[in-house]
């Protein structure tokens, strides 16, 4: 929480850089006219935001403070909010005279915070060094409208108390009373056996039945204890099933219209439900697996719906063309015909590895112009929320700022917000960040949301730059205010994930691997060590606690490297790329067999790195006999993980001379949390033998990962 804490800190009292332009003229006084009963709160936060910013007597309100009688040198300020107003904000200029009149009072708020960052570039009396950059222009009137209503980064910065103000941003924990699939979370707290659902005749506890009456109960008594029933107050809530494929079929749910996979009718009934009981508030459901299918009727208005934006190739180029681009279109345009709201659920983050830099925004701005253009209202941008992830204040920044108008420019914003945010070492950061944008421009890369460091120094990320900017961050870390010396300092430590992540996939490379090869042992380098321990230290200091989006902890991380790397006993395989031929198809994006044979064991916590996934067909190979004859041992390692679907092999068959001679089975099919297995036998094996290896996966999942096929003596 001190990284959290500092970063609120920051927006509020630190002595960042200053930019000078003209688009806010300084006075030697500032007047907020005095309020009325329906602005007196937006003019007294005014008040004391703008006075507490300036040295006394040089902000004064009508009313309260003596105003000199030269008005020449006087700017008059007037605020207002109107939920009528045709755009979201309006600046209006004449003479001295300026205008704030805003839709909300969050906009109208966020409109006070552009202009004191704005007008402390033109006037040294004012102090805005603590805000992050202003990208309103207040030099003429001018009036304002977003492009979307709800804009939401769904990343650290932005959830950081109050910041939502500032960037006017929306907040998952401020904007909503149910969310996502929490539906399912709070009916599990007092279960009743009416809440769930029926699947093959059968009660079953993992779903939601939502046609039984006791849920809309609930849902009734939840609403109005919580949040009331004021005109005056409107609350979001997410009506969605629990996140799996299964679906009621009862006999109220196959009535409303349910089949075994299509929970759409039973789901959208209850919506409509709630929101004619609740006019004041408003209700969305999540166009997400079981539910696909929009009613063919108009819902009410005070309805939504949340679409996922996952299968859409994430380009900069975006091919309108694509399969999957043409049918999110079309089920876009369906939803919108039968409700008025439509939030698009996108993705910005890298859920496989939060602390490798991921260029996320240049496929951002192509992807919130494209929903703009298909009348979306809304974006929810999923990202790594309350975990730290790299660059993510920057990110928030700009991705804020996309969402009100995408065709901001990234380059200037990233520019801008470096300066700010990262001080005197702002240039080489915002350089680094823009030159993986540039890649991602010019490349036209597809963007993985679940990837490892290996595709990632494939595509986007060159990993000499990678270096060179991570030893450039080193030797800046100690260099600025506390502040960013904090800053530098975690990104430091994250970058130093990503060193060793790029070392352990490059293996034994000799610019960039984690080991040598010396005399038959497999030695890691002191550099790799170093950054483990570099790491060890730092994460906790630096409020780094997670790698990836699920069981992925930093300490389960270091535990792994520390078992699996530096205290495990690597050593080369008898085996070789040369030696062992597979025979059997492999999968199109792991078609690596080398890895069963480099002596380089896969981490329980990275399933991207060094393990070969099997999922294509049974696995086989030949094996080269060996140049002595005698007892040898196998050992076979796999990747067990409940939450990937990998599981032990269904058997493994060692075949000499046409012959099986031995069958391994695994008694643990897999495991709740990633785990590493080895199954491992002993043969007799002669120099002149046939050796053949099958590997059969398991009849249900079938998929298995391997790191290795050792064979030793």
């Amino acid at each position: 929480m001190i990284l959290l804490q500092v970063l609120l800190c920051s927006l509020l009292f630190s002595c960042g850089s200053s930019q000078e332009d003209d688009q806010a003229i300084a006075y030697d006084n500032y007047v907020i006219t005095k309020p009325n009963e329906e602005n007196k709160d937006a003019v007294n936060y005014l008040y004391h935001h703008f006075k507490k910013r300036t040295a006394p007597g040089i902000v004064l309100m009508q009313g309260v403070d003596a105003i000199p009688s030269n008005t020449s040198k006087m700017q008059f300020i007037d605020v207002a909010i109107d939920s009528q107003l045709n755009d979201d904000y309006q600046i209006i200029k004449k003479d001295n005279k300026l205008i704030f009149k805003a839709r909300s009072k969050k906009t109208l708020y966020w409109l006070y915070y552009q202009y004191f960052q704005a007008l402390s570039a033109n006037d040294s009396k004012m102090n805005g060094a603590d805000l992050p950059p202003s990208i309103v222009s207040f030099k003429d009137s001018k009036d304002g409208k977003f492009a979307f209503q709800y804009r939401e980064p769904y990343l650290q910065a932005n959830l950081v108390e109050d910041y939502d103000v500032i960037v006017n941003t929306n907040n998952v924990e401020k904007d909503w009373g149910i969310w996502g699939h929490q539906l399912f979370n709070l009916l599990n707290k007092a279960p009743k056996n009416t809440y769930y659902s029926t699947v093959n005749g059968t009660l079953n506890k993992n779903q939601i039945c939502f046609s039984n009456p006791a849920v809309y109960s609930f849902l009734e008594d939840y609403i109005i204890d919580n949040f009331g029933e004021k005109e005056t107050y409107q609350q979001n809530f997410v009506i969605s099933p629990a996140d799996n494929g299964l679906v009621c079929t009862c006999s109220l749910c196959l009535k409303a219209g349910n089949t075994k996979t299509n929970a759409s009718y039973s789901v959208v009934a209850l919506v409509n439900k709630l929101a004619v009981r609740f006019p004041s508030h408003q209700f969305f459901t999540i166009d997400y697996i079981t539910v696909n299918t929009p009613p063919t009727t108009p819902m009410p208005k005070n309805t939504g719906v949340l679409i996922s934006s996952i299968d859409i190739p994430r380009k900069v180029n975006l091919d309108l063309n694509n399969g999957y681009v043409k049918e999110f279109e079309s089920k876009v345009n369906k939803w919108k015909k039968v409700c008025s709201t439509v939030y698009v659920w996108d993705y910005i983050s890298n859920f496989d590895d939060y602390l490798t830099p991921f260029a996320t925004l240049s496929v951002a701005k192509t992807n919130f112009n494209f929903f703009k253009k298909l009348g979306v209202t809304g974006i929810f941008a999923n990202g790594a929320g309350y975990d730290y992830s790299t660059f993510n204040a920057v990110h928030t920044y700009v991705l804020a700022a996309l969402m009100q108008d995408p065709t901001l420019d990234v380059n200037g914003l990233v520019t801008k917000y470096c300066d700010f945010y990262y001080g005197a070492s702002g240039q080489m950061i915002a350089d680094y960040i823009l030159g993986l944008e540039k890649v991602m421009q010019n490349k036209n890369i597809k963007l993985d949301l679940y990837n490892g460091v290996k595709k990632m120094t494939g595509t986007y990320l060159s990993k000499q730059e990678f270096f060179d900017f991570y030893n450039a961050v080193k030797d800046a870390k100690d260099s600025g205010d506390e502040e960013v010396v904090i800053r530098m300092n975690q990104l430091y430590t994250a970058l130093t994930f990503t060193a060793m992540q790029i070392e352990l996939a490059n293996k034994l490379d000799e610019q960039f691997g984690f080991a040598t090869l010396q005399e038959n042992r497999i030695v890691v380098n002191e550099q790799f060590v170093n950054q483990f321990n570099v790491f060890s230290e730092q994460f906790k200091l630096n409020d780094i606690f997670t790698t990836r989006e699920t069981e992925g902890t930093v300490s389960n991380y270091l535990k792994d490297v520390q078992t699996v790397i530096l205290n495990g006993t690597l050593k080369p395989n008898l085996l070789t790329k040369s030696t062992l031929k597979v025979t059997s198809e492999l999968d199109e994006d792991y078609s690596d067999a080398t890895l069963l044979t480099d002596g380089i064991p896969g981490l329980s916590s990275d399933y991207h790195n060094a393990w070969l996934i099997v999922t294509a067909h049974d696995f086989s190979a030949e094996i080269t006999a060996p140049k002595e004859s005698g007892m040898y041992h196998f050992n076979f390692n796999f990747l067990v993980d409940g939450r990937l679907k990998l599981t032990a092999p269904e058997k493994i068959e060692i075949i000499i001379n046409d012959k099986i001679v031995k069958t391994i089975t695994s008694p643990v099919k897999t495991r709740d949390a990633a785990e590493r297995m080895t199954l491992t036998t002993t043969v007799p094996l002669g120099t002149n033998d046939q050796i053949k290896v099958k590997i059969y996966r398991d009849k249900t999942i079938k998929k298995f990962a391997c790191d290795e096929i050792y064979l030793y003596k």
